[in-house]
């Protein structure tokens, strides 16, 4: 087989997709030695990617949303003249026209009208109109769709009916690593440059408004009242986007700044000491198309506070309290009914352990590999 492989998404930085780009790509390459794969990646990538020789990166400079991918992508396939192309997001090239696979992530851009807000309204506009003629066309053009979850699946299934029989779920996976106790001294390191309090929650991820952030502030305020000033910290940790600036103001709103601390992405070695000397991970979103942090949190043995919004409680299985993410006030007692019941953390985290144990990347290549074989 030859595979091309948009895998744009894999940055310096970590993103779900850029995680599920390099993980999926390194495991593929473990599992087949004989297809011929040619994976278009950014000019400036540089993190270290485990492939055979049987991998070919070909370092294309336009960023996934862009005209550059609509309109000229097609012509480094013709090149490379691959038995099908598989898109790792789904924004495909338009004149492309043989065998398509695409991967699907979640419907944010479909389904939150504030997922293009904070830009000047004619471009909030635009992108509006593309995202909601780009994702249609690229998966009615698909040969088969990969959702990375049922809930991604069943909510293209809301949108568009006729894409449910082509529309396959396959689970993304848990990093070995991240299963791993941590160094201590990586912590250490991190609690003296950012001086993290004795006892945190933690969020890791971006400042959208489909985190739900503002609103975790809210129950957090609500968990401080409640516990009459008891000395805990709330450690976010950032992608420092066009949203970030609601999050600021309602840090201002609610007189939390002493209690808060905002970092920017870290490092893997450092997200897993974090995950792993935190309190409770909270990760209350409204959409989320898989839900990694749910994931490494409970690898790490910290128990989860999550929402119980498309995919988490299917990630998170019975090892996470689930919780409204429109209710500060239901949060807040989640929060801190896990913080005063030693018996249900300790239940949390080995359910964790054990629901964190059941996701693998190697599962997740060998089904992509059967969906290869069966588009050839």
């Amino acid at each position: 087989m030859r595979i091309a492989i948009d895998a744009r998404y894999l940055t310096r930085q970590y993103s779900g997709i850029g995680m599920y780009s390099e993980r999926l790509l390194e495991h593929l390459a473990l599992q087949d030695r004989e297809s011929e794969y040619f994976c278009l990646v950014q000019p400036d990538y540089s993190r270290p990617l485990a492939l055979g020789e049987n991998f070919h990166l070909i370092r294309y400079n336009a960023r996934p949303l862009s005209m550059k991918t609509l309109f000229s992508v097609h012509r480094v396939l013709k090149r490379i003249r691959p038995d099908f192309f598989h898109c790792l997001f789904p924004i495909m090239p338009v004149f492309y026209r043989d065998k398509l696979l695409v991967t699907v992530h979640d419907l944010q851009p479909l389904m939150m009208r504030e997922w293009t807000g904070r830009r000047f309204l004619p471009v909030k506009k635009m992108y509006d109109l593309f995202y909601r003629w780009i994702y249609p066309h690229t998966f009615n053009r698909s040969s088969w769709i990969i959702a990375v979850s049922q809930a991604t699946k069943d909510a293209l299934g809301d949108l568009m009916p006729e894409l449910m029989d082509k529309t396959i779920v396959v689970h993304s996976g848990l990093d070995p690593e991240a299963c791993e106790p941590p160094n201590p001294n990586t912590f250490d390191s991190l609690r003296k440059r950012h001086d993290i309090p004795e006892r945190f929650l933690l969020y890791i991820g971006s400042s959208r408004p489909n985190k739900n952030v503002p609103n975790m502030l809210r129950a957090f305020s609500l968990l401080l009242e409640r516990r009459g000033g008891e000395a805990i910290g709330f450690v976010l940790v950032l992608t420092r986007d066009r949203f970030l600036a609601d999050i600021t103001h309602t840090i201002r709103e609610l007189g939390l700044e002493s209690s808060i601390r905002i970092l920017n992405p870290v490092s893997q070695a450092e997200k897993y000491a974090l995950y792993h000397n935190a309190e409770i991970y909270f990760f209350a979103t409204k959409l989320e198309g898989f839900g990694f942090p749910v994931l490494e949190s409970q690898a790490q043995g910290t128990p989860v506070v999550a929402s119980y919004s498309q995919s988490l409680p299917e990630v998170a299985g019975d090892a996470a309290l689930l919780v409204d993410p429109d209710s500060p006030d239901e949060m807040a007692r989640a929060l801190e009914r896990l913080l005063s019941d030693q018996t249900l953390r300790n239940e949390l985290v080995e359910r964790g352990k054990r629901n964190a144990a059941g996701f693998s990347w190697e599962n997740t290549a060998a089904k992509v590999l059967e969906i290869y074989h069966h588009l050839m």
